[in-house]
């Protein structure tokens, strides 16, 4: 039996809470002798794109909104062998009941069943996979995911997928045929250490690693660690092989989406509040050592690469008070985004150590599409899609 809970942040007017973080944000300031203080405080101040130029209005060309999707998809990862693109995709109403990751427990009595999709770039027909061997009554509350393939297995997908149960949140994990439309339950993975799980990358079919994005659950408590920059989230890693789940990179400020590069030597995390994209290597013991922090300057949500090129794609917040504001429900909100590309840069100022160039691809001021949370783009194909957490489709833009 699940429990009644006391209204959550939905029920607040979106200008009690908005008001709210601009207080929070002033008084967060942290104005003392402590480097790290002052680094976090400069960090977030232009994350935050509050002194930010205004997000221009995307006014058409090669973006559009694929059709046969009405839920919000928080997440997309392409299979580039194949052509096929699969997105985790919501019930626009269904957020508004139950989806934790905005801290919205609204109504315990009512059961989450979000939907896979499948997307074929090269014919554009879209169908949802149907689950195999999961109960009917068990919750499905889709949030990120990861695909792992075992070269040792062909056409086989195995699917590591946030789930947001009304009894906690989990791993799950799926077996996925190439060319079908079904999604095969395997097992679930449950621990202490996967509590608020955002995103999840896995490293073999028995191991990967998530973020927490934060160590509070409810909305309040959210918001104040987020705006007074704890360093209380975190990168778990778990192994089925040896049974060990444990914290392996710690001290973030709301770590978001995370990735591997081709031969899983590197694991890079995006941040919302520091506004960087993290690059780890990962050492045998699979603990991870920082190697860089590139500063996008941006709050940065899912986090994609391309493993043809090892471009990384990036989801990026043009202004977090706006994106406050819609999250909290206010209807007036734009919460304007880009996309942005990472790569290796080539140009001549490499040689005064830039290693990395960075290229916005897309940017709307939230009119013709609201709060990009993920970005997937495939070179050989000239595509990029965007999702978000909570405007319903799917964005298909031609790179070309």
């Amino acid at each position: 039996m699940f429990k009644a809970v006391a209204a959550s942040r939905s029920a607040m007017p979106a200008t009690a809470t908005y008001t709210t973080t601009l207080l929070i944000m002033v008084i967060s300031w942290q104005p003392d002798n402590d480097d790290d203080n002052d680094y976090r405080n400069y960090d977030f101040v232009v994350t935050s794109g509050y002194f930010r130029e205004p997000a221009q209005k995307y006014n058409g060309g090669k973006c559009r909104k694929l059709e046969g999707i009405k839920g919000p998809c928080e997440d997309i990862k392409i299979h580039h062998t194949s052509g096929l693109a699969y997105l985790a995709c919501g019930d626009e109403e269904g957020r508004a009941q139950w989806w934790p990751p905005t801290a919205v427990r609204n109504n315990y009595s009512y059961q989450p069943r979000d939907t896979f999709y499948v997307y074929n770039i090269e014919t554009n027909k879209l169908t949802p996979l149907t689950l195999k061997n999961f109960a009917d009554d068990e919750d499905f509350s889709l949030h990120g995911f990861g695909t792992y393939e075992d070269p040792s297995e062909h056409d086989i997908i195995y699917f590591f997928i946030i789930n947001h149960k009304r009894t906690g949140s989990v791993v799950e994990l799926f077996k996925h045929k190439i060319n079908s439309f079904e999604l095969h339950y395997l097992k679930t993975f449950k621990h202490a250490l996967i509590y608020n799980p955002n995103n999840v990358v896995p490293v073999s079919k028995d191991e990967f690693y998530i973020t927490n994005d934060y160590y509070c659950s409810t909305y309040w408590k959210r918001l104040f660690e987020f705006l007074t920059l704890r360093r209380w989230s975190n990168v778990v890693f778990h192994s089925s092989k040896t049974n060990t789940t444990e914290i392996v990179a710690d001290g973030l400020i709301y770590a978001n989406g995370i990735n591997v590069n081709w031969d899983y030597s590197r694991i890079f995390v995006g941040t919302i509040g520091t506004g960087e994209l993290l690059i780890y290597e990962r050492k045998p013991d699979n603990k991870l050592k920082l190697l860089d922090a590139i500063k996008i300057e941006h709050a940065i949500d899912n986090v994609n690469v391309d493993p043809v090129t090892g471009e990384i794609y990036l989801a990026a917040v043009h202004n977090m008070l706006n994106t406050f504001k819609y999250l909290s429900g206010s209807k007036d909100a734009k919460p304007a985004s880009s996309a942005i590309k990472v790569s290796n840069n080539t140009g001549e100022d490499r040689f005064y150590g830039i290693k990395y160039s960075k290229k916005k691809l897309f940017e709307d001021d939230g009119t013709w599409f609201g709060m990009i949370s993920v970005v997937a783009g495939d070179s050989d194909r000239n595509v990029m899609f965007f999702g978000s957490p909570l405007t319903p489709g799917v964005v298909r833009c031609e790179m070309n």
